[in-house]
């Protein structure tokens, strides 16, 4: 039987899916595999994605019959209909428990003001831009051209601040009204909790600060819960939905390499012309999917911790190709709190030889990680001193909010008070 864990309002989805990712016998598809299924089948009724996860779920139990299969569902609130105890709801989820023999779910949950504070702050992200550097900050591109890099090795680092880039304060009431009825109309945690009590036969409650207090308990305990074995602890007091974290998965590139460059390559003996233009594999499913030009070649890159880019796979599949140093990115290093290294995508490897990824890895150490560098620690202070509220609104829109729910979280406290309900620590 498998598992899900339920995204009920900013509960840090993605740190419950890479520590269960790191278990050597729990199978997790990625969150935004998850999300492209629930999507797919309640707002296109499209069931391929479906059908393919559970071909994979097949799969991978056959080759570990002994492993657990579990789902961590990110975009619950915005992916699901409302009102929740729609027909489409309750259909698919059934179905799912059907198809994925889903028996139990755990539903960690947050004190009301907290979610609304944390939901705020991520719509007031929205309009900044989700955490990407603003292009042209200290030269900051997306796409980097290997010659235009070539260009920047020996230029300044000239700016302190995103003046000119980005607006000096933001506050909730620059919130679409959209993005304020989505705050106030989503928080329906009893409601949340009922469509599942209804359908799964085994939902388990927990408060969400307790996987900050005691976050093996929390593991274990789940494990306990649903027999399987939580034994790799690497990362549990990782902040891994930090700010700083934030800034890496919002700050991925590519590195194109132009005629010019292609040429100096192939001057030097580096690249061959075997490997130029549109022969490159997958080119249809870059042109149409990635908007890829076909006849330039170009390579994904990320910066990530190495132990989340084993695993993690919501952005794509990475491997790691080399290590930062602390003296190169020295904010990123001590913000994230851990090592650093180069992911390169997989889909991306087999178009270049050996030489020729070398040859980027020199480039990003030289160009890009002082400008990644930098850059994170301008909207590091941006974020915390002109974006994020530290204290919740006064005033009609936590009103609204509060008068909204109330009954919500009155009606859910009772089934805190049931013991029966609640994920029992060892």
């Amino acid at each position: 039987m498998s598992f899900m864990v339920l995204n009920t309002g900013r509960v840090a989805s993605q740190y419950f899916y890479i520590n269960l990712s790191l278990q050597p016998n729990i199978i997790v598809p990625s969150r935004y595999t998850f999300d492209n299924v629930v999507k797919s089948f309640i707002k296109r009724r499209y069931k391929s994605p479906l059908k393919k996860l559970v071909q994979y779920r097949k799969n991978e139990l056959r080759k570990n019959p002994m492993s657990c299969f579990g789902i961590v569902f990110h975009s619950a609130r915005r992916n699901l209909v409302y009102p929740l105890d729609s027909k489409k709801n309750i259909n698919f989820l059934k179905l799912l428990k059907d198809e994925l023999e889903i028996n139990t779910i755990f539903f960690p949950v947050r004190e009301p003001g907290k979610v609304f504070k944390s939901e705020m702050n991520r719509q007031l992200a929205r309009i900044v831009g989700d955490w990407s550097f603003p292009l042209g900050l200290n030269g900051w591109k997306k796409k980097w051209s290997l010659t235009h890099c070539i260009t920047l090795e020996k230029q300044d680092l000239i700016h302190e601040n995103c003046d000119g880039f980005l607006p000096h304060n933001i506050d909730y009431k620059n919130l679409k009204e959209s993005s304020k009825n989505f705050i106030i109309n989503t928080a329906k945690l009893y409601s949340l909790y009922n469509l599942f009590d209804g359908i799964f036969e085994n939902v388990k409650v927990f408060e969400f600060e307790n996987l900050f207090d005691s976050p093996k308990k929390v593991f274990k305990s789940m494990g306990e819960e649903k027999g399987f074995l939580f034994s790799d602890f690497s990362l549990i007091k990782m902040k891994l939905n930090s700010l700083p974290n934030r800034f890496m998965l919002y700050n991925n590139f590519s590195i194109e390499i132009d005629s010019q460059a292609q040429k100096k390559w192939q001057k030097k003996g580096i690249s061959t012309k075997e490997k130029i233009g549109i022969k490159q594999k997958n080119v249809l499913k870059r042109m149409l999917f990635d908007k890829q030009n076909p006849f330039i070649r170009s390579c994904r890159f990320k910066f990530e911790i190495p132990e989340v880019m084993k695993v993690c796979e919501d952005w794509g599949k990475y491997e790691q190709i080399d290590l930062i140093s602390k003296d190169e990115m020295p904010f990123t290093h001590d913000a994230i709190g851990s090592r650093v290294g180069i992911g390169i995508h997989c889909d991306d490897r087999p178009m270049f030889n050996m030489e020729e990824i070398n040859e980027m890895i020199k480039t990003i150490h030289i160009v890009i990680c002082p400008r990644f560098d930098k850059n994170l620690k301008i909207l590091f202070n941006y974020y915390r001193n002109n974006v994020y509220c530290k204290k919740i609104p006064i005033g009609d829109f936590y009103d609204d909010f509060k008068k909204n729910n109330k009954q919500e979280f009155l009606d859910f406290d009772k089934i805190f008070k049931n013991p029966n309900n609640l994920l029992k620590f060892s």
